[in-house]
């Protein structure tokens, strides 16, 4: 199956800015960060826990209860990811990450209501869903010259098929792909 991305289905660079400037406090920087730094999906990012941050080698563990698929996964954790994190968590070692007053984590919908008061105020008048905020990550990511074997890993698709799409929202990709080969030079 074909889907086609239009640039609207993502958030582009200077609209991730905008949110993180608008962002109020840590923990929603924190949180734009692992949807947009990292690719994680909503459900994920609310169930991820302190515990299964591993600073010293970058990653986060994603274990198959939180993952799509039931597939559990690593991801790379960049450094404004990671210093995000720690900004937010200073010393906390274990528990939600995204702690609810409950005591339980925030659920995806408190998650998008978050999104969109950063939005708001941040003046993007398009619904930034937390998704867009992945395929911003995985746009950016091809853009940056990441595998889209990497991409795939990182995103925890099943498929390449599924990680292709973002070839399409990502034109430039293919062409810096071919000028980095060196071919006839």
């Amino acid at each position: 199956m074909y889907i086609h991305m239009e640039p609207e289905n993502f958030v582009k660079a200077d609209e991730f800015e905008a949110l993180l400037i608008a962002a109020k406090d840590n923990r929603e920087r924190c949180l734009l960060y692992m949807m947009g730094g990292i690719g994680l999906r909503v459900g994920e990012l609310v169930a991820s826990r302190a515990e299964h941050i591993h600073y010293d080698q970058s990653y986060l563990y994603i274990p198959k209860s939180n993952a799509k698929g039931k597939k559990s996964r690593t991801v790379v954790l960049l450094p404004q990811v990671a210093d995000a994190l720690k900004t937010y968590l200073g010393e906390k070692k274990s528990g939600w990450i995204f702690p609810s007053i409950a005591g339980d984590h925030i659920g995806a919908r408190q998650a998008q209501n978050i999104v969109d008061a950063i939005a708001k105020r941040a003046d993007i008048e398009r619904r930034i869903h937390p998704h867009l905020l992945r395929h911003a990550f995985a746009v950016r990511s091809l853009e940056c010259g990441v595998s889209i074997y990497d991409l795939q890993k990182q995103l925890g698709h099943s498929s390449i098929l599924t990680t292709a799409i973002y070839l399409e929202a990502s034109p430039t990709h293919m062409r810096d792909s071919f000028l980095r080969s060196g071919m006839f030079s």
